[in-house]
């Protein structure tokens, strides 16, 4: 009997043969020295209806006090609770996502930036051009010690006067370690980042009374990819700032440094890239596990910064997650929706434990390392899986809540071709059933390869798998 390799991050490799495993819609969750495995892998969390717009193109959101304020196509829509938000009048051009921020006033001035068309503030149920016309074109904006900090693609740095919308075009700096082209002005703790093309400067607050409030402390040769490849910063996350470099790599900022924590596969993916503004960073929160997603219009990943490893994201139907630019808001994570059946993108739960996504299934699929046989081939006799049995739910879904079933199928030529799948039931309520295959034919020299399918409604776990082979005679 030989363990099956399970996987512990996605690894697809360049060719199916040279995969060493994937995660599909799943992660690796530890379960201790005491556990029945060292670990389990479990599925990814669900998207539940939040909020509800006839709008297309979520562009980013921000909760302001008991209203949150999110932006789509054209327009900015409000919410204080579940249910059917209110679209403010004035408008918001553009369909590019949007940054917002927002100051610590007595009535806290909202503003965001379009980086395509500029500052808007909103207020009083509506949205405006910004008040001050010393704003200019920035390309974004960010708060730190009272003001408002816009930037500029030629490395200009504006602020306002504290708590105020108010610009004074003299209190401004210009970031110039390098001439890169400055796409985001970012606020981490109480520093001021100036991410640009090819550096990312470090801007302290300093003690002059008058002129720019920061002074810069250190620059890092590394530069961002483009302005929303950028994340880990947002109110709620706190457990580090991650970011798509100028070289093609995901990064974690360590001090005034980073370190390097995408594999080769995922290396490949942004440098194949064409437009490297479609790269966008974001950060969510689920299970105790916080998850850095790094998603194009093509394809998502997502990282496990506890665990450090990583795994893909692919909702029905689609070649990447449908979720977009996650946020914190009334003490839960939300994201917003490509679409739904209506072609509205709503706003989004993320919720721990949830099945489906927007009433869709949410089908979990991972993909083994090889089982070799080298240098001769073998019968494969009987396969046993390890699973969260007696899951199903009575009452229930006919089938996919009452006696859900996993999908086993087997590659001969690793990875290349798959064989028509067997279906085992992982057991109704109160039921644990053996899950086994028997007699799965003959493999060459190069081993086998196992897949693994599960979309049924109930709670899934694999912690682990055994094979039973017999060599062949040469």
């Amino acid at each position: 009997m030989t363990a099956i390799v399970l996987p512990t991050t996605s690894m697809p490799g360049q060719n199916p043969q040279e995969s060493g495993g994937r995660l599909i819609n799943c992660f690796v969750e530890s379960l201790g020295e005491t556990g029945p495995s060292k670990f389990k892998i479990v599925r990814v969390p669900g998207m539940d209806e939040w909020g509800t717009t006839s709008l297309t193109n979520f562009r980013g959101a921000l909760q302001v006090n008991n209203t949150l304020y999110a932006a789509f196509n054209g327009d900015v829509v409000t919410w204080t609770g579940p249910g059917v938000g209110t679209v403010m009048t004035g408008g918001l051009p553009g369909d590019d996502p949007v940054i917002w921020a927002r100051d610590m006033a007595t009535t806290p001035n909202v503003v965001v930036v379009s980086p395509d068309n500029g500052a808007f503030v909103v207020a009083a149920g509506a949205t405006a051009a910004y008040p001050d016309i010393d704003v200019g074109s920035p390309n974004s904006v960010c708060y730190l010690k009272g003001r408002f900090v816009f930037s500029y693609g030629s490395g200009l740095m504006r602020q306002t006067g504290l708590n105020s919308t108010d610009i004074n075009t003299t209190e401004s700096a210009t970031a110039e370690s390098k001439p890169d082209t400055l796409y985001r002005v970012i606020a981490v703790g109480d520093t001021l980042l100036a991410c640009g093309s090819n550096s990312i400067e470090f801007w302290r607050t300093n003690d002059e009374t008058v002129g720019f409030a920061f002074s810069p402390v250190a620059t890092h040769n590394r530069g961002i990819i483009h302005r929303y490849a950028i994340g880990g910063y947002e109110e709620g996350f706190g457990y580090g700032t991650f970011f798509v470099a100028d070289d093609f790599s995901v990064r974690m900022l360590e001090g005034y440094a980073s370190n390097k924590i995408s594999p080769p596969d995922l290396d490949r993916l942004i440098e194949d890239v064409i437009n490297k503004e479609e790269i966008q960073v974001s950060v969510y929160i689920t299970q105790g596990h916080p998850m850095v997603v790094v998603q194009t219009l093509d394809w998502t990943w997502e990282y496990d910064v506890t665990l450090q490893r990583w795994h893909e994201r692919q909702s029905y139907n689609m070649p990447r997650w449908r979720g977009s630019l996650p946020f914190k808001a009334f003490d839960v994570w939300m994201c917003g929706g490509i679409h739904d059946e209506a072609l509205s993108a709503d706003i989004y739960e993320i919720v721990t434990g949830l099945t489906t996504e927007d009433g869709e299934p949410l089908p979990v699929e991972i993909i083994t390392g090889p089982l070799g046989s080298f240098p001769v081939g073998a019968r494969v006799n009987r396969l046993d899986l390890f699973l969260s049995a007696a899951v199903g739910m009575a009452p229930g879904l006919p089938s996919i809540q009452t006696a859900p079933k996993i999908d086993i199928y087997i590659s001969k030529d690793l990875g290349i071709s798959w064989g028509n799948a067997w279906y085992r039931e992982i057991g109704p309520q109160g039921l644990s059933p053996n899950v086994r295959v028997h007699n799965l034919g003959l493999c060459g020299p190069k081993g086998v390869k196992f897949k693994f399918g599960f979309s049924d409604q109930v709670h899934f776990a694999m912690m682990a798998g055994d094979v039973t082979t017999s060599p062949l005679r040469n």
